[in-house]
């Protein structure tokens, strides 16, 4: 009887076992609703970083690596499933008799195109533990600006994401890192019709606008590269003091020369620009020299020299033909 007895409460307890595997790994009920208000689990997501190296602003073309660490937790209690064998605990918990790593996976929000931004691992594995504890996976933000990178405070957005495990919500968290790239003197160039269709003797404009890409004043001098005097170049003004994020606008003038337009022609001229911090100070770094290159073509004909043998031509076939008609009259 006894025997019997023991059999029968085995049969019930296998028999709880299976409705509970049946249950927990969503055999019943169907529907995500009610498996969720059955039994769920939260986790979280916690980020943090080393701001020394950030402290500082950031050098022109070099990389600085910051530390990064990741935090994993969940509300899985400590004593969940205690009296049941491992395997039944673990389907319950994952779904699955072998209990999985959580991934999470780390990404940068819209990274700036002035500075190569990246984290030394994007995917990260670590152990889900029990309430009370925490798993901490350790990566890096590399971060090297470029010399267009402006010299005022950035933000950027890391974002972590982990993903629903059985009975373990999923969850995504985004923290914010600044810093500001070191100053050097960045200028954005822009030339309003950079090429033009031109005749000989003819004045051309240029009209060239600046904008000061860096958080303090400068002063840009632009330069004239190997430019004939013939075309009489001029440059107006012959510098700018610009404010920080500001913009100013010089005016290259040329005045082709006679020759030009003999044949189809094209002239390129080359204005280097630089940049210093204003007051000029010595020690001061320089940005540039910055290039831009303007072009003038000319797809006529002309014939420079011979319009006085033209003239006289046209005069002589004008006679001859006057001459003609007062003889046939």
């Amino acid at each position: 009887m006894t025997t019997s007895l023991r059999a029968c409460k085995t049969g019930l307890v296998l028999l709880l076992f299976i409705s509970s595997c049946l249950i927990f790994t969503g055999v019943q009920p169907s529907t995500v609703e009610a498996r969720q208000k059955i039994l769920t689990f939260p986790s979280y997501l916690n980020i943090d970083y080393d701001e020394n190296p950030l402290n500082n602003d950031l050098a022109i073309d070099k990389s600085i690596s910051v530390p990064v660490n990741v935090t994993y937790t969940t509300d899985i209690p400590t004593d969940f499933g205690r009296f049941l064998p491992w395997q039944i605990r673990n389907i319950i918990l994952f779904g699955s008799m072998i209990g999985p790593m959580q991934k999470i996976h780390l990404e940068i929000v819209d990274a700036p195109d002035w500075a190569d931004i990246y984290l030394s691992q994007q995917d990260i594995f670590v152990n889900i533990p029990l309430k009370g504890d925490s798993e901490t996976a350790k990566t890096s933000l590399v971060i090297s600006p470029r010399e267009e990178a402006p010299a005022v405070p950035q933000s950027i957005e890391i974002k972590a994401t982990s993903t629903e495990i059985g009975r373990i919500t999923g969850r995504e968290i985004q923290l914010s890192v600044s810093f500001t790239p070191k100053f050097i003197p960045t200028i954005t160039i822009s030339p309003e019709e950079p090429t033009r269709t031109v005749g000989p003797r003819q004045t051309v404009n240029f009209k060239i606008d600046i904008t000061n890409n860096g958080n303090k004043k400068i002063r840009v001098t632009p330069t004239l590269v190997g430019v004939d005097d013939e075309w009489t170049p001029t440059m107006n003004p012959p510098f700018l003091d610009i404010q920080a994020a500001g913009e100013g606008t010089f005016t290259y003038s040329i005045y082709t020369p006679y020759y030009f337009g003999w044949h189809n022609e094209i002239e390129s001229f080359q204005l280097d620009f630089t940049a210093q911090i204003f007051p000029i100070r010595p020690d001061a770094p320089v940005g540039g020299p910055y290039s831009i290159y303007l072009r003038v073509n000319n797809y006529g004909f002309s014939t420079p020299g011979f319009e006085v043998f033209l003239f006289f031509a046209a005069f002589l076939i004008v006679a001859y033909l006057m001459k003609r008609k007062y003889n046939t009259s």
